[in-house]
């Protein structure tokens, strides 16, 4: 199917895709959106920016426009009467990804598909409050789910619809044990949908447990990343060079165009943003150590514009959708292929050209080509360019996690750092009392 117009989608959603300037679907719309509005499970693998959140929201608000689902009783379970949840449950592996995916649903449902974010690193009473409401969608990480669940707040016995966005990173081993809770807690006969860039044969065989006979859809197949992304590599003598080849990149920006850096710890996100300059110099940084509100207001800084460039670890390599990025640059060789691959497509996204430079020494050089061989991409080696005067240091303060309020925790619940973690915190850092020095790719 070519068009929306062919998929029978409601008068409304057609006008709002409209006034998007959204005219005709995408290759992974059009693969996944009609198998879901049949009611079939899906499985479905596209690369990133590609549109697979519209793939599962449109036929999700269509389902819930459907009048058998419009009243209030639609979110009453058939078996535990009295009992009311939402209909709709959207699985995240990050706050930022579960907030991303908010916004866009209530970019293009009418006001009666309502909705609410829920995740870590905020006060759990205001979800306890907006539960009251019975909002009809759900959108959340894992841990921040199976505490409303465990506390009474939420009840997921209602639910008939159930995707998972990122699914490889949801289904990991840290994810896999959260995940059957909350399955247990869902009705057996639920719609599921599996959306990622990359799927693993051992992924695929734990998602093929929890589905029927999915309509699986391979629209990328293989783990690559877009096209319209070039991939080129530096090799630097020495670690003072790589912060300046970073500085350098970063001076070559046109006006109104972004960069993002990506560092495997926590430690060099800080220590590279404050020899950046920090925020005087329009860089920011985001690591799973921010607080809620430290994440939010850099991140809308980084859209807005007043941040050009963002230094984050691998919790901002998934899901996050910022217009404009023209380059990634990673400071040193991923931790493995789909670290790259989750990371270079922070740019390059609809269709845009992109760029995505690796900084490595001599060592990582070797790993890094047959890591792109595995990939099937085509990398340049470029010389290095006259490296420019690094500026002030900024003074960046040690940032900690935000303090969660005092409140009833229940004995069948890990506590919630345990959940934060395993919902996306840092995600290719190391905790602490572990070696911090990063396993690397084939090794």
């Amino acid at each position: 199917m070519s068009t929306f117009a062919q998929m029978t989608l409601p008068p409304f959603l057609a006008q709002r895709l409209l006034q998007a300037g959204i005219t005709s679907p995408t290759p992974i719309q059009q693969a996944a959106i009609p198998p879901a509005l049949e009611g079939r499970d899906v499985m479905a693998q596209a690369k990133t920016g590609s549109g697979k959140t519209l793939a599962f929201l449109l036929p999700m608000i269509e389902r819930a426009l459907r009048p058998s689902m419009a009243s209030p009783a639609a979110s009453v379970a058939s078996v535990g009467a009295g009992k009311r949840g939402p209909q709709f449950l959207i699985l995240a592996p990050t706050r930022e990804l579960a907030l991303q995916i908010e916004t866009e649903l209530r970019k293009y449902a009418p006001p009666a598909v309502t909705s609410l974010a829920v995740y870590g690193g905020t006060p759990i009473e205001r979800h306890y409050r907006a539960l009251r409401h019975f909002p009809k969608v759900v959108v959340g990480t894992p841990g921040r789910l199976l505490d409303l669940a465990g506390s009474g707040h939420l009840y997921l016995g209602a639910v008939t619809w159930l995707v998972m966005d990122e699914a490889d990173q949801m289904l990991d081993r840290g994810f896999l044990r959260d995940i059957q809770r909350i399955l247990t807690l869902l009705s057996p006969g639920r719609q599921t949908l599996l959306f990622s860039a990359t799927f693993s044969a051992e992924i695929q065989q734990l998602a093929g447990s929890m589905q029927r006979n999915p309509a699986r859809i391979s629209v990328d197949p293989g783990i690559s990343s877009p096209t319209t992304i070039s991939h080129a590599y530096y090799v630097v003598p020495a670690e003072q060079s790589r912060t300046q080849l970073v500085h350098t990149l970063l001076q070559a920006l046109k006006g109104g165009e972004r960069s993002m850096i990506f560092c495997d710890q926590k430690y060099k996100v800080r220590r590279l943003a404050a020899k950046l300059g920090g925020e005087t110099a329009s860089v920011g940084a985001i690591t799973g150590n921010h607080s809620q509100a430290q994440r939010e207001r850099t991140l809308g800084a980084f859209r807005a514009g007043r941040l050009t460039s963002l230094v984050a670890t691998d919790v901002a390599a998934r899901g996050l959708d910022i217009p404009d990025v023209a380059q990634v640059i990673h400071y040193e060789l991923p931790v493995n292929p789909n670290s790259y691959v989750h990371r270079a497509g922070r740019t390059g996204r609809a269709e845009k050209e992109g760029a995505t430079f690796l900084i490595l020494s001599q060592a990582e050089e070797r790993e890094y080509l047959r890591m792109v061989r595995q990939l099937r991409i085509q990398t340049t080696k470029l010389s290095l360019p006259a490296l420019a005067v690094l500026p002030l240091p900024a003074a960046i303060s040690e940032e900690r996690p935000a303090r969660r309020p005092t409140q009833r925790r229940h004995s069948h619940h890990a506590p919630e750092a345990l959940h934060e973690a395993r919902n996306g915190f840092g995600r290719g850092q190391r905790p602490a009392f572990r070696s911090e020095k990063p396993r690397r790719f084939g090794r």
